[in-house]
């Protein structure tokens, strides 16, 4: 693998890389989760709803996409705001929280986009897009926005996921390039998360309350995805 100083491509918050162009095509044509996916029924149901008793508050979904998991939230009783830097994926999901969804720019500040303060902060998918210095502004961030006492809910690419075999190039600013072919055939740009020790260190300040992993892992017949492994990241502001 090679070491690189050079900065990859426009950064995509919520949504991939390389390419703006090629992921509003994406969303044009029904790129995106259409129902919420099980991690996400599982943090509600398990986490906040059972073990905190939260069914009811403000969520900030960051890399909200075309807002599928903007409206599970909302038919739980929250109120919900997010952001994505693709257009075609925010019209879709101003569809469901109006203009509490907003477009922003790659690596654009979002802590004064809205006048509120958060009971969650969500960023599902979104953050292991992010090269070191915008992930760790961005955090704190996200830190900022969240009131006292709030949660955050946030997933990392783990080095067991598949996408490691396709690493090209690896980058000072701790992205690697991954080359896909097939399925996706694209280039995108991850920071990948070792260990659970790691995945606290980035999420400080917020005290971890849950660590956890999700994945599929297909392995016969072998395909070049493999496994899918994310950790989750569940804190809280003190």
């Amino acid at each position: 693998m090679e070491n690189n100083k050079v900065m990859p491509s426009t950064l995509c918050a919520g949504g991939g890389v390389t390419s703006q162009a090629a992921y509003e095509d994406k969303y044009a044509k029904g790129y995106g989760v259409r129902y919420p996916e099980g991690h996400i029924i599982r943090f509600y149901e398990r986490i906040l709803k059972y073990e905190l008793g939260l069914t009811s508050g403000k969520v900030f979904d960051f890399g909200c996409g075309n807002g599928t998991h903007a409206e599970y939230f909302q038919s739980k009783g929250f109120e919900v705001y997010g952001v994505d830097i693709i257009k075609e994926a925010i019209s879709q999901a101003q569809s469901i929280m109006g203009e509490r969804a907003k477009l922003i720019e790659p690596n654009q500040s979002v802590a004064n986009l809205f006048d509120t303060q958060f009971d969650v902060v969500f960023a599902n998918q979104s953050l292991y897009y992010l090269d070191n210095a915008n992930l760790r502004r961005q955090v704190d961030e996200l830190y900022s926005m969240t009131r006292k006492g709030g949660i955050c809910f946030f997933t990392m690419m783990g080095r067991k996921n598949g996408y490691t075999k396709h690493i090209t190039k690896e980058f000072d600013n701790g992205l690697s390039e991954v080359t896909l072919s097939g399925r996706l055939n694209e280039r995108t740009y991850i920071r990948f998360v070792n260990d659970e020790s790691e995945l606290k260190n980035i999420f400080t300040p917020f005290k971890s309350l849950y660590i956890g992993e999700y994945l599929i892992n297909l392995y016969e017949p072998p395909t070049y995805e493999g496994n899918s492994h994310h950790y989750m990241f569940i804190g809280k502001k003190e």
